[in-house]
C-alpha cells in the first residue's frame, strides 16, 4: 500500500543575498523530502510570527502588513495584488496532494502546483458550438449511425444560417460583436460560442425557426418555416453538445441554458393518425398487379402492418436468421436501438401469417444462410452511409406507390410507411390488446413512448366513447 503524501512549510534562510528568506512547501512521500518555493520571501522575524500563530491568528495582532501575510501562507484565501480572492499557500498544496491522491509523484506535484488557480487555455475550436455540432456528427458517421449524423449536421446548418441572417444591432446583442457587418459570403468573422447560447437567444433561433427555417430561402421565394416539432429535434441535439461542453469544463456549469425558468425545448404535437380501419380493409383488398413497383409496395406496407409495425429500415435489414419459417415467426431488435446498452435492447417476435409468408415467397433473395439479407436491398459489402441511401429510396418510393393506390380507393388518410405501425398498434388497441403487449410488441423500452401511438381514434368512435357519458 502506498504512502500519504504530506506537506508543511519550510523556511530557507540561504535562499537569498538581501537577509530574507525564501517559504517552501516542503512535501514528504515514503521517507523521501523535497522542497518547492512559494515565492514568498520574508524576514526571519516575521516568519518566527508565523510559526507562532500558524495555528490560528490571534485577535490582538493588529499590524496589518502581518495579518495579511499570515491570511497569505496559512489562510483559506486573500486578495492578490490583481484583486482576485486567492487560495493561502498551505491549503494550495494541500488541495493538490488530494487531487493526486494515489496518483503522487513529486514531479506531479510540481506540475500541478504550478498551474495551481490558472485559467486553462482553452482552443478555440472547442468553444465553437457549430464545430462542435459537426465533430459529433462526424463521430457518429465513423460509428454507422448515419441518421443521428444527418441531424446533427442539419442542425449546425440551421444555426449557421440563423446567425448568418443578423442585422448589426442583432449581431453586437445576441454574439458580441460591435462592427459593421461583415464583407458578405465571409463566415470567417462569426462564430457561434458556447457563451453565446442564452435562453433569449435560444427562443429568438426558435422563433426564426418557424417562420424561415426547414430550408435556405432561394431568392424571391417565400419563407419556408420549420414545423415546432423539427424545432425540437434541433434542439435536443443541441441541447446534447452543450451538456458535453459542461461535461469537459468548456461552458460553466451555472450558464446551462436549458430546463425551467431558463429556455424550454418545445414538445410538438403528435400529428401521427392510425388509419380507419375501413380504409385498413380496403388496402388489404386491394389487387395491385403483379410483379410490378406498385405490387412490392404494396406489399412491403402489408408486411409492415401484419410484423406488429416493423419499419422499412428493419424489414430491409432482417436475415434469414431472424425468421424461423417452421415456427412461422421470425425476431429481431430494431436498428433504431440495436446500440443501446443489453438491457435496454427489445427483442421483438413477430407472428408469420399467410399473408407474410406469401410476400417472403415473392421477393425474398433465393439465398437463405443465416447471414443474408431477406429482402434484395442491402448487401453486406454496403457502408452506413449507402444503406441509408437505400433505405430512404425503398421508404420513398413505397409511400409514393401507397398514395397513388390510395387514391384510387378513395382514402382520404396519409399511408405512408408510418402509418402502418401506428394503425398496427391502434387497432390491438381497439381490440382491448393490453397495452403492455402493444409495447412489447412494437420493441418500446417504455410505455409513453408507445402511448404516442395510441391517440389517434377515428372522429365517429370518439363520438361513440363520448356518448355513453
Amino acid at each position: 500500500m502506498k504512502g500519504v503524501a504530506t506537506v508543511n512549510l519550510f523556511f530557507d534562510k540561504r535562499a537569498t543575498k538581501d537577509g530574507l528568506g525564501v517559504i517552501k512547501w516542503s512535501i514528504c512521500y515514503e521517507r523521501k523530502q523535497r522542497l518547492f518555493t512559494t515565492g514568498i520571501k520574508t524576514s526571519v522575524e516575521e516568519w518566527n510570527f508565523l510559526e507562532r500563530n500558524k495555528a490560528g491568528l490571534k485577535g490582538h495582532v493588529k499590524n496589518s502588513d502581518r495579518r495579511e501575510l499570515w491570511h497569505k501562507v496559512y489562510g483559506n484565501e486573500f486578495t492578490g495584488l490583481n484583486g482576485q480572492k486567492q487560495a493561502g499557500y498551505l491549503l494550495r498544496a494541500q488541495t493538490v496532494l488530494n487531487q493526486l491522491g494515489d496518483n503522487f509523484s513529486f514531479d506531479r506535484f510540481a506540475e500541478a502546483i504550478l498551474d495551481f488557480g490558472k485559467q486553462k487555455e482553452i482552443p478555440a475550436d472547442r468553444t465553437d458550438v457549430i464545430v462542435a455540432l459537426f465533430l459529433r456528427a462526424n463521430n457518429m458517421n465513423k460509428e454507422g449511425r448515419v441518421g443521428n449524423a444527418l441531424n446533427y449536421e442539419t442542425t449546425a446548418k440551421s444555426l449557421q444560417r440563423f446567425i448568418d441572417s443578423f442585422n448589426d444591432d442583432e449581431r453586437k446583442e445576441f454574439l458580441g460583436i460591435p462592427v459593421p457587418r461583415r464583407v458578405q459570403n465571409s463566415r470567417s468573422s462569426v462564430s457561434l460560442q458556447f457563451r453565446h447560447l442564452t435562453s433569449r437567444f435560444l427562443t429568438t433561433y426558435e422563433q426564426w425557426m418557424l417562420q424561415f427555417g426547414r430550408v435556405s430561402r432561394k431568392p424571391n421565394k417565400p419563407p419556408s418555416p420549420a414545423t415546432i416539432t423539427t424545432v425540437g429535434i434541433y434542439l435536443r441535439h443541441l441541447r446534447a453538445v452543450v451538456n458535453e461542453a459542461i461535461e469537459s469544463g468548456v461552458m460553466a456549469r451555472d450558464a446551462y441554458p436549458f430546463g425551467r425558468n431558463r429556455y424550454v425545448i418545445p414538445a410538438g404535437t403528435n400529428t401521427k393518425k392510425a388509419l380507419p380501419k375501413a380504409d385498413l380493409e380496403l388496402i388489404k383488398a386491394y389487387k395491385p398487379i403483379s410483379g410490378t413497383m406498385e405490387q412490392r409496395s404494396h406489399d412491403l406496407w402489408l408486411f409492415s402492418y401484419f410484423c406488429n409495425g416493423m419499419n422499412i429500415t428493419d424489414i430491409c435489414s432482417l436475415t434469414w436468421g431472424m425468421v424461423d419459417l417452421s415456427a412461422g415467426t421470425l425476431r429481431f431488435i430494431r436498428q433504431k436501438t440495436a446500440r443501446s446498452k443489453k438491457q435496454n435492447q427489445t427483442l421483438v417476435k413477430a407472428q408469420l401469417r399467410e399473408e407474410t409468408l406469401a410476400i417472403l415467397e415473392r421477393w425474398s433473395r433465393a439465398e437463405r444462410k443465416q447471414s443474408d439479407f431477406v429482402f434484395p436491398f442491402l448487401s453486406s459489402d454496403m457502408d452506413a452511409v449507402r444503406r441509408k441511401s437505400v433505405v430512404r429510396q425503398v421508404v420513398n418510393v413505397t409511400n409514393r406507390w401507397m398514395r397513388k393506390i390510395a387514391n384510387v380507393l378513395g382514402v382520404e388518410s396519409d399511408v405512408n410507411t408510418y402509418a402502418a405501425r401506428h394503425s398496427f398498434a391502434t387497432i390491438l388497441l381497439k381490440s382491448n390488446t393490453p397495452i403492455g403487449f402493444i409495447s412489447k410488441s412494437l420493441g418500446h423500452t417504455n410505455l409513453k413512448t408507445t402511448e404516442s401511438y395510441l391517440g389517434s381514434f377515428d372522429d365517429d368512435e370518439a363520438k361513440i366513447f363520448l356518448n355513453a357519458l
